[in-house]
């Protein structure tokens, strides 16, 4: 079992565990944390260090952008954590929130993440039609 945390910029995080809701119902034991401007990163790592240490359960956060605040605030908090599993994937997309929330009982944390980094992925597809005009 896992915990979940969606830290993103903006209204992402909200808007994806809604959007997440409407196809597999609410889910539990899910926080989204918002970095908006005019925000404190301090004061938003310190939250998701809070988070990770009051979690029952192993913890996934999954964040918006490789590099961004949101990741960078994960990785210093997973660099604090001494007794506690908690993994980050990057790039969050509903795809990948909704696989969470429905295998996180029955996966390892470290098997979900490879799994949702995986279906984050193959998520990502081009459609397109080409077509050439005929000159007649």
């Amino acid at each position: 079992m896992a915990d979940i945390i969606i830290a993103a910029h903006g209204t992402l995080a909200e808007g994806l565990k809604n959007a997440a809701g409407l196809i597999v119902g609410e889910p539990e034991n899910l926080k989204c944390m918002s970095l908006c401007p005019g925000d404190n990163i301090e004061d938003f790592i310190q939250d998701m260090k809070d988070t990770v240490q009051t979690a029952e359960h192993d913890v996934l956060i999954l964040t918006d952008l490789l590099g961004a605040s949101p990741y960078n605030g994960a990785a210093y908090t997973i660099s604090g954590c001494k007794d506690q599993r908690v993994v980050c994937v990057s790039g969050v997309n509903l795809s990948m929130v909704i696989e969470a929330v429905l295998k996180r009982e029955e996966k390892a944390i470290e098997e979900l993440a490879e799994d949702l980094a995986k279906t984050g992925r193959e998520g990502i597809q081009k459609l397109s039609r080409n077509m050439e005009r005929s000159e007649r």
